[in-house]
């Protein structure tokens, strides 16, 4: 009886189970997964987001969640949850005798009489009642925990706060699994693309598989804009809404014999005649590509900054990002001969 041990134990510890958060309905509670019970969030997201990514990123762990109260029981003492009179007598018979001595406290985490009236009564008058347990992950404050999942806290001795473990609810209407707007934003830009720089440039000579010439400037700029273009995520689940913001801060251009570092502004800029040398993004490499087979492998690396908002009111920065792409560009040299000067 996972429920009983735990409010044995007192204060807001918890068992450790099994967190599978892949996208699901949100309002269906625990659920079985064979290794134990677990809960899955349900998440949207909107925006500049991988679909393959949202494919295999694991989803935001839910940080509490309501079960049906029989996955507490074992099999020789389960009664019908949603029984509001069975419930009160399993507790009476089965669990309350457990609450005394040193584990009197932990009744400050199961429902009052008046709570266990309240349900009888509502199924008197003709509301399918269940009667659930709550779980909750590890290390997360009793305080988001009650206000995420819709139970009460109940201070206790020596500064311990006791979550209340059994509620009853509409049936199939208890509160969805509920995730924290911090882990719903690392998630967001998880599943955030960030387009690979892989670059364009000029001049390239068709007839010589595209290559540029050496000693001459060559203009180079991302194939797809929004590889240094900002970026936004927008995901929400049960109730919270968080937006994740990515801003590029430049590329970084490194071949075997040549780099520079360009402005996202740059890096965005394609060859045109008549526009300014200065707003590119060039490079002029000093010898041929002859010994690299089909070209000097240049590698164009982006980094990104991001934050969050949200409309919890919590925001911050998350950490910064690195993305690359490697393109071959073919480098020739062209032999000329002077033969007449004025």
């Amino acid at each position: 009886m996972r429920h009983l041990f735990r409010a044995l134990l007192g204060g807001v510890a918890t068992v450790g189970l099994v967190l599978a958060a892949a996208p699901a309905h949100a309002g269906n509670g625990g659920t079985e997964t064979g290794a134990g019970y677990g809960a899955k969030v349900e998440v949207h997201v909107t925006g500049d987001v991988d679909r393959g990514l949202v494919a295999s990123v694991p989803g935001p762990p839910p940080m509490c969640w309501w079960e049906d109260l029989s996955s507490t029981m074992l099999d020789s003492q389960k009664v019908d949850t949603s029984d509001p009179k069975a419930v009160e007598k399993y507790y009476d018979e089965e669990v309350r005798p457990w609450l005394t001595g040193h584990a009197g406290t932990g009744i400050l985490a199961m429902p009052s009489q008046d709570e266990f009236n309240a349900a009888i009564r509502r199924a008197k008058a003709g509301e399918d009642m269940r009667w659930y347990a709550l779980e909750t992950r590890d290390g997360v404050p009793a305080e988001k925990v009650a206000e995420a999942c819709g139970t009460r806290i109940t201070p206790g001795p020596n500064n311990q706060d006791y979550l209340l473990s059994w509620r009853a609810f509409a049936d199939g209407e208890q509160p969805p699994p509920a995730v924290s707007a911090e882990d719903l934003a690392h998630y967001a830009y998880e599943v955030m693309d960030l387009v690979e720089p892989t670059l364009e440039w000029n001049p390239t000579l068709a007839a010589m598989n595209d290559a540029t010439l050496v000693n001459l400037p060559t203009w180079m700029w991302t194939s797809d804009p929004e590889a240094v273009s900002e970026r936004s995520v927008t995901a929400e689940a049960a109730g919270v809404s968080v937006t994740v913001t990515a801003q590029p801060d430049g590329m970084t251009v490194t071949s075997p014999v040549v780099g520079t570092e360009c402005s996202a502004e740059q890096a965005r800029t394609a060859y045109a005649p008549g526009v300014d040398e200065a707003s590119a993004c060039v490079m002029t490499f000093p010898r041929g590509s002859s010994g690299y087979g089909g070209g000097f492998p240049v590698d164009a690396t982006t980094g990104w900054g991001a934050a969050w908002t949200s409309n919890t009111g919590e925001g911050g920065d998350l950490e910064a990002k690195v993305v690359n792409a490697t393109t071959t560009i073919p480098v020739i040299e062209v032999q000329s001969r002077v033969s007449e000067i004025g």
